[in-house]
């Protein structure tokens, strides 16, 4: 190589060096959703919330309202889920009245389509009318050859309370038997004045599910003032066998700033999460994203550890244009113009989580009762 070929590759080299590399704020903003444009961040996106793919409608029915999908594998190799439900005349309240009722579905691939195959429990299956009533919010699990499906119920002797019960069954298709001593009540709010549960505003909810180390957690949500910096936390109650008696923790176990529901507990590569809502984007800095909490024990779940697991439904569909022409359909079902995801669930594949479900806060299809999606998602190791 002749000496004036090596000063200009030299010469070349160096203005290389001397170019502006981007900024990680630049890199940041090359990566956000559009959910997120305008807003500043609070906790960094996982891998999940940059690359999930929206497929579509998941459980949807039209004179329905289908809410709280829960998902899981069968043995059959067939993906059921457990969606609460109830009539559209009753409108939206409806969850919370004489009709509302968990039913099952299933479908012969992660996608769809769900067909309904029975309702697997409603009011009137309850034992005590006076303190049990309008199931809901379903998390179906897989423990010690066990399914378990928890639930919460309405306690009409106390207005506004809820309480979380749990069945199981050999097969997904039943017979579900009540678990435990008390017609499959597992939890209710403490009766100990010094305790943080103690008159909870709506009892205990929105219940998830782990076993560790040969115990069972049972894990809930919880509106704490003034007991607590958040007005709805999580906490758990805890058992050595699978139907009970459950022992509440003496704290809340997440350290939220605002307010959190809709937990889905699982674990992988060795590690535990929490896949909740972030109601009003306080903790995540954008309204309506969902959160991926990370612990090592499954018994802290702490906001330095956590990601924003998903954006709202429009941030994985339609244009800026399309999303206000959906707003203007007749009849059309919204509670938030954001398009925000409620009662997220992950369905795992071979050990993984492969596949998000979520009701959306906006149908999507211009149809007048709500519906659940189905999302393709990457798993990165948490990231």
């Amino acid at each position: 190589m002749n000496n004036s070929l090596t000063k200009i590759l030299w010469i070349t080299l160096f203005s290389c060096l001397l170019l502006p590399f981007p900024s990680c704020k630049e890199k940041s903003e090359k990566q956000i959703l559009k959910s997120a444009k305008g807003q500043e961040l609070k906790l960094p996106y996982s891998h999940i919330a940059l690359t999930a793919q929206l497929i579509g409608p998941a459980v949807e029915e039209e004179d329905w309202f289908n809410w709280c999908v829960s998902p899981i594998m069968g043995k059959d190799k067939k993906v059921h889920v457990f969606s609460s439900r109830w009539p559209k005349a009753d409108g939206m309240e409806g969850w919370s009245e004489k009709d509302a009722e968990i039913a099952h579905f299933v479908a012969d691939r992660p996608e769809g389509p769900f067909r309904y195959v029975c309702s697997v429990l409603h009011s009137e299956m309850l034992s005590d009318p006076s303190t049990m009533a309008a199931p809901h919010n379903p998390r179906l699990e897989y423990v010690d050859g066990k399914y378990v499906l928890l639930y919460i119920c309405q306690n009409p002797s106390k207005p506004g309370q809820m309480r979380i019960g749990m069945m199981t069954a050999d097969d997904l298709n039943g017979p579900w038997s009540f678990a435990g001593n008390d017609n499959g009540i597992m939890l209710d709010p403490s009766t100990d004045p010094s305790h943080w549960t103690h008159n909870a505003f709506i009892g205990v909810c929105n219940p998830a599910f782990l076993k560790i180390k040969n115990k069972y957690y049972i894990y809930f949500s919880c509106i704490t003032q003034p007991h607590a910096k958040a007005s709805h936390s999580y906490g758990y109650a805890v058992a050595e066998k699978l139907e009970g008696p459950y022992t509440l923790c003496d704290a809340p176990i997440t350290d939220n700033i605002a307010y959190i529901e809709d937990a889905q507990a699982f674990s992988t590569d060795g590690k535990y999460y929490l896949l909740t809502t972030d109601n009003f984007g306080k903790n995540t800095g954008i309204f309506g994203n969902l959160i991926l909490w990370e612990s090592k024990d499954g018994l802290q779940f702490k906001l330095k550890d956590a990601q924003i697991a998903m954006g709202t439904l429009f941030d994985y569909w339609g244009t800026e244009n399309e999303q206000k022409e959906l707003l203007k359909t007749p009849n059309l079902f919204i509670r938030s113009t954001s398009g925000k995801m409620e009662r997220p669930a992950i369905l795992q594949v071979n050990g993984k989580p492969a596949y998000l479900y979520a009701v959306g806060d906006v149908n999507l299809e211009g149809g007048s009762v709500s519906k659940s999606y189905v999302f393709k998602i990457e798993w990165n190791d948490g990231k």
